[in-house]
C-alpha cells in the first residue's frame, strides 16, 4: 500500500512539474485593417482570432504610426530571432507579421479592446526605445506588465534593455515578450517620450470568465505540485 500510494503521489508531482515546465501555443490576433493617427484624429485598427468555435473581435485605438503593417503577406517580419519571442511561457511565434507602431508623437491615451474576455494576455514588443533613449508604455487599471523574454532583435538591443517598474514599461532599444496575468477585456495605456516608432501585436493564452479573474499557469502548477507533496511526506513517515 505504502509503495502504490507513494508511485501514484510522484507521478503526480512528476506529471505538474511537467507541465509547469511546458510553455503554451498562443493565439495571435490577425490585424486586417488599420487607419493612421494625424496628430489631430487618433488612428484605429480591427482583426481577430478564434479559440475552439468562440470568434474575437480585437480593435485598437490610439497612435498609429506610418510603419504598421497589417494584412501581411510580404511585409518584413520584426519577430526575430525566434529565441526572443518564445521562451518558458510562450511557444510560438506570432502567425502574421502584422504589427501596430506607434511614435508617440503627439502622444494619445492606446486602448486595446477584445470582445470577450481572455486569459493572460502577451505582447510582442518591437524595438522600445533607443539607445540613449528611453520609451515608456504606461499601463493603466491595474494592468501590470511582466517580463517573459528579451534581447538582442531586428534592430539590436540586448537582454535588459526593457524594464518594469510598477504598471511601466520602459524600453531603451528593447524587445521581447510581456504577459499581463489575469483576465482581459481591454488593455490601456499612455507613453512617455517619442521616437522614430516602435512597434507590437497581441496573443492570448486562452479564452476568460467574465466574472472570476483566472490564475496564471505557474499558480496552477504551483498548487498541483503543493498538493502532490504532502502525500508523498505522509507516506513515508509511516513507513
Amino acid at each position: 500500500m505504502y509503495l502504490r500510494t507513494s508511485r501514484l503521489a510522484l507521478g503526480l508531482l512528476l506529471g505538474s512539474a511537467v507541465m509547469c515546465a511546458s510553455p503554451i501555443t498562443y493565439t495571435w490576433v490577425s490585424w486586417t485593417s488599420a487607419t493612421l493617427s494625424t496628430g489631430i484624429s487618433m488612428g484605429t485598427a480591427s482583426g481577430s482570432f478564434t479559440i475552439g468555435s468562440t470568434p474575437v473581435t480585437v480593435t485598437y485605438t490610439g497612435d498609429l504610426s506610418s510603419a504598421t503593417e497589417v494584412n501581411c503577406g510580404s511585409c518584413v517580419n520584426y519577430y526575430t530571432p525566434t529565441s526572443i519571442y518564445e521562451n518558458s511561457t510562450v511557444a510560438n511565434l506570432p502567425t502574421t507579421a502584422d504589427i501596430l507602431t506607434l511614435d508617440e508623437n503627439p502622444a494619445y491615451t492606446d486602448t486595446i479592446t477584445f470582445s470577450s474576455p481572455v486569459m493572460n494576455p502577451v505582447l510582442d514588443i518591437v524595438s522600445l526605445g533607443y539607445s540613449g533613449g528611453t520609451v515608456y508604455y504606461n499601463f493603466e487599471g491595474g494592468a501590470t506588465p511582466v517580463i517573459l523574454s528579451q534581447g538582442s532583435a531586428y534592430w539590436g538591443g540586448c537582454s535588459t534593455c526593457l524594464s518594469v517598474s510598477g504598471s511601466s514599461l520602459a524600453g531603451t532599444e528593447g524587445s521581447g515578450v510581456i504577459e499581463f496575468v489575469g483576465t482581459f477585456t481591454s488593455l490601456t495605456f499612455t507613453t512617455t517620450n517619442g521616437e522614430d516608432w516602435n512597434g507590437f501585436t497581441v496573443g492570448v493564452e486562452a479564452l476568460g470568465s467574465p466574472s472570476v479573474p483566472e490564475p496564471a499557469t505557474w499558480r496552477l502548477c504551483l498548487i498541483a505540485t503543493l498538493l502532490a507533496a504532502p502525500i508523498i511526506v505522509w507516506r513515508r513517515r509511516r513507513a
